[in-house]
Formats: C-alpha cells, structure tokens, sequence
C-alpha cells in the first residue's frame, strides 16, 4: 500500500535526522548498518527517511552519549 503525502511529513531525511541528532550522516549509516537505528527506504528515490517519534525517542535514550550539547 502506498503512503500518502501526509504519512511522508512524519519523516525526516539523513541530512535532517543527523541534525537533529547532533551527529554526522556518517554515523546515521553506521547506526543502519549495525541495526542501532532503523530507517525507511523511500520507495521511488530510496533516500533514507528516519521517522520523527523514533528520532525522538532515540535521542533522550542516548543524548549524554551521543549530544555533545546535552540537550
């Protein structure tokens, strides 16, 4: 079943999902790779699309860690 284009805003490309991170796009493939954060494959382009909630999430478990900021 295809996704709507309100579905899509729910979504994040790597250039803003490493921003939002605090990290390096480097390092959003790594974390694929290595099944530490998952991503969707956009069906026609195949960019990586990182859901927002689970960026989310993802940061307060790990910001210490990987958030030089803190924040």
């Amino acid at each position: 079943m295809a996704r709507s284009v309100k579905e899509y805003c729910e979504y994040l490309k790597i250039h803003q999902a490493a921003n939002f991170l605090g990290v390096s796009t480097g390092v959003l493939r790594l974390w694929e790779k290595t099944k530490k954060l998952d991503c969707f494959r956009h069906p026609k382009t195949k960019y990586r699309l990182y859901k927002i909630g689970v960026l989310q999430k993802f940061r307060e478990n790990h910001k210490r860690k990987y958030n030089k900021t803190g924040k």
